[in-house]
């Protein structure tokens, strides 16, 4: 079974990342290990949080793991720089120095296209049809910002 990462439910098909478990493994290590090349704040925190929860459940259940953007703890007030931190989180997962740090040999032909399609979801998350009537309030409020 796979597990499968888009922006929201309505995202299409072709713009998911669809992951084998073990994939899913190496994907959510190396997004997690990424994370400590920078200072996190405590919303930042809890995205991380999130994205071990979904590793440690696909240890537990292979193939549950999957989960849309808009499900993370998006915090109104940080949305903004936690949308960058993710982004520079994906292009630290890419490096080699990243991959060096996990315990196992990293396949970057097959990992690294998830990543970057992983940055296009979170770029594209504005501009996606949320599906949670908070997630929508905390889009409104940043595309207002931006403008």
């Amino acid at each position: 079974m796979s597990n499968i990462i888009g922006c929201n439910e309505a995202t299409p098909k072709n713009e998911k990342i669809v992951m084998s478990n073990q994939g899913t493994d190496c994907f959510l290590d190396l997004l997690i290990c990424a994370a400590d090349a920078f200072e996190q704040t405590e919303s930042q925190k809890k995205l991380i949080t999130f994205l071990r929860d979904r590793k440690d459940l696909n240890d537990l259940a292979p193939g549950t793991a999957s989960f849309d953007l808009d499900e993370l703890p998006w915090q109104k007030e940080s949305m903004k720089d936690d949308r960058i931190f993710l982004l520079s989180m994906a292009s630290e997962a890419q490096n080699e120095s990243t991959f060096k740090k996990l315990p196992y040999a990293v396949n970057g032909e097959i990992v690294i296209p998830w990543l970057k399609q992983f940055a296009v979801l979170v770029r594209q998350l504005t501009a996606c049809r949320v599906t949670s009537e908070a997630t929508a309030k905390t889009l409104s409020h940043i595309n207002e910002r931006d403008t």
